[in-house]
């Protein structure tokens, strides 16, 4: 004979009361309890959810927004340029928050449009009420995004800072202190005249960089000239072979310094029609935001590495961002720990105690 049991019954859907009867707890604490409710215990939303798994139980998304007036989606809204998309900075980001919406049962609803048209899909999806929360990226001094969102009610992270950034929550990593030590090592290990093949400065984590390097140099009174900044147009993925050859036109340039690994790459071929030798006549750091697509390997113990992985941002942009949607925290931010991998034959003293130095 079939077990008649709310846990043995065989049904087309498994609902909250047939887990209430499992459970003998209430509808309204079983509700709170899948949906991440602070005022359940841990011990009763672990209780509830693995029961709700050996059940085979699937919420209903329309009953559930009617409850908790929830979409259970966010939602991220990117300019279509041409390039964007292919760009792998942002695929390992979106790589990180597509695993981590998993974890709260969350859908990302995608939109592109003309950079003239954001700020109206983003009042489109505002207005009604299809997402819960937005993640915006590299942002822009005084972001009009950000000035919209921050005029609303709705939730939003930011992957990375501007001027506003105490008023939302965002992750990032510390591109200025990074490129600050970078250039303190490079300048420290003798280096007169640094190249710096910097991101598109329109966004702020290319002008941090830049004011961090700038930032040593002053430090160790040194003159501004010391630095030769060399700009790509974003997305970073096409400029590493024609700046590096551009920058080594000027033979007093002993160091380079890439805010990409990916131009790291394209530079060697520049590199070696140069005649240089890295480790030799060359010294080279670069920003590794491990790309897994990216093979740095045959650069591994050639050059040096500041490191911070663009994935880890990704999950943490999820989290930040479930945090506002749940109302368990005010904005707040996350840094992503950046370390480093340098040469045997550089200054690693210089490097502050709050980076790890591998």
């Amino acid at each position: 004979m079939q077990d008649e049991t709310p846990l043995g019954r065989e049904r087309e859907q498994v609902t909250i009361k047939d887990l209430s009867a499992a459970l003998g707890l209430s509808i309204t604490t079983i509700s709170r309890a899948l949906n991440g409710y602070s005022d359940v215990s841990t011990k009763t939303r672990e209780r509830v959810q693995q029961t709700a798994r050996e059940m085979g139980y699937t919420p209903n998304r329309n009953a559930q927004r009617l409850v908790t007036q929830k979409s259970h989606s966010i939602g991220w809204i990117k300019g279509d340029g041409s390039q964007h998309f292919v760009d792998p900075h942002f695929v390992e980001v979106f790589a990180g928050v597509l695993r981590e919406v998993k974890n709260y049962d969350y859908d990302v609803v995608f939109a592109s449009g003309a950079e003239q048209e954001i700020i109206s899909l983003y009042e489109r999806y505002v207005k009604d009420q299809s997402v819960d929360g937005f993640i915006v990226e590299l942002p822009q001094p005084n972001d009009k995004r950000i000035d919209f969102l921050l005029s609303t009610d709705i939730p939003f992270v930011v992957h990375g800072r501007e001027n506003k950034s105490d008023r939302y929550s965002w992750v990032d990593i510390d591109n200025f202190g990074l490129f600050e030590t970078l250039t303190r090592v490079m300048a420290g290990a003798g280096h007169k005249k640094i190249a710096f093949i910097n991101g598109d400065e329109h966004y702020s984590f290319a002008l941090e960089r830049k004011l961090g390097a700038q930032a040593a140099l002053a430090d160790m009174n040194l003159p501004p000239e010391s630095l030769k900044v060399f700009n790509a147009v974003h997305p970073m993925v096409h400029a590493g072979f024609q700046l590096t050859q551009k920058a080594l036109e000027d033979p007093e340039i002993t160091a380079i310094l890439y805010s990409s690994a990916v131009m790291a790459v394209e530079g060697q071929a520049a590199i070696e029609n140069s005649h240089r030798t890295i480790g030799e006549d060359l010294e080279i750091a670069t920003m590794d935001d491990e790309l897994r697509h990216v093979d740095l390997s045959p650069l591994e113990g050639r050059i040096s590495f500041a490191r911070a992985p663009l994935n880890d941002s990704g999950h943490a942009l999820v989290r930040q961002l479930m945090k506002r949607v749940q109302g368990k925290s005010g904005p707040s931010g996350e840094l992503i720990p950046g370390r480093f991998k340098l040469r045997p034959n550089l200054p690693a003293h210089l490097v502050p105690e709050q980076f790890e130095v591998e």
